[in-house]
């Protein structure tokens, strides 16, 4: 009963996602991805994926401080350190435990970054690794919108390398 109410709440967490694409305003953008991270949340929890749960926690924080405050190297490290450290306790020997702190860290890393490409390549190497994570914890409606994230988005890498260059 707890895959299905789980994959409910992720079918609302990532039908929220496509819709905040649709937001032109940063700061507004921020806010509603934290209303989308505590949904996921919720779902990663009820399938039993801590690592899930943690990543959208200090997915939640990054973007309430990166709302007040610009980003900088010193701050991406905090949260990555923070979240190798509330991660410390669900760590196993097993790969798929590592990937939403390796998936989040990327991202946190690159977030700020004025290359859309290596943006979107790290954004696409990024939801692969919640691809996997998602499978393994049976959340299939989120795997099913990371293979449309990891496909769209690799159709904008596409359609940008394909523009003609400006001189």
């Amino acid at each position: 009963m707890n895959v299905i109410i789980a994959n409910i709440i992720s079918l609302v967490s990532c039908t929220m996602m496509m819709l905040i694409g649709l937001i032109k305003d940063k700061n507004r953008i921020l806010l509603a991805q934290c209303v989308q991270f505590t949904l996921m949340g919720i779902s990663h929890f009820l399938l039993g994926g801590m690592g899930g749960v943690i990543a959208t926690v200090v997915s939640i924080l990054r973007n309430l401080v990166f709302f007040k405050c610009k980003s900088s190297a010193w701050l991406k490290i905090g949260f990555i350190v923070l979240q190798v450290a509330l991660s410390a306790g669900t760590i196993t020997l097993n790969p798929i435990t590592w990937l939403p702190i390796l998936a989040t860290a990327s991202f946190t890393w690159i977030v700020d970054t004025e290359d859309i490409v290596k943006f979107k390549w790290v954004m696409i190497a990024s939801v692969a690794m919640w691809l996997v994570y998602d499978s393994v914890h049976l959340n299939f409606i989120s795997a099913a919108f990371d293979v449309f994230t990891i496909i769209s988005t690799g159709w904008s890498i596409y359609q940008i390398k394909k523009e003609p260059k400006e001189v």
